[in-house]
């Protein structure tokens, strides 16, 4: 997998090789820390400058200015990552950036909409 353009910013907590043990495989353990790079050195961008404190804070903000739930936001930015994914799948042409970040943009979307779904729970669980 290529390597992304910037520094890897793992938390002090992530014992990168523990990690690696785990997943038990040196190429998905890779894939791994790749998408990890690419979240966390997007994510401030996406949190308006909130860091960790609600990575879905984007979506919520597009959805209050546009009239849409948080989740048809996250529908709209999640298809775009998919749809540059299909055209590689297509023509194997990418336009933007490499393969490899889009599909970690794709791997990055679903657990942010995993964090969605468990926020809308737990709103309905305080209710």
């Amino acid at each position: 997998m290529a390597e992304a353009p910037y520094e890897v910013r793992v938390p002090d907590y992530v014992n990168v090789e523990e990690l690696r043990k785990m997943l038990g495989n040196e190429h998905f353990a890779g894939t791994v820390m790749a998408c990890w790079k690419i979240y966390d050195h997007k994510g401030n961008d996406y949190t308006r400058g909130k860091g960790d404190l609600d990575r879905t804070d984007n979506f919520k903000q597009a959805a209050d200015n546009n009239g849409i739930t948080p989740l048809q936001a996250w529908g709209v930015y999640f298809y775009k990552h998919v749809s540059a994914v299909w055209r590689f799948a297509k023509d194997g042409k990418v336009e933007s950036e490499p393969i490899e970040g889009r599909i970690c943009d794709v791997i990055n979307y679903s657990i942010l909409l995993l964090l969605l779904v468990r926020e809308m729970r737990a709103a309905k669980e305080t209710k």
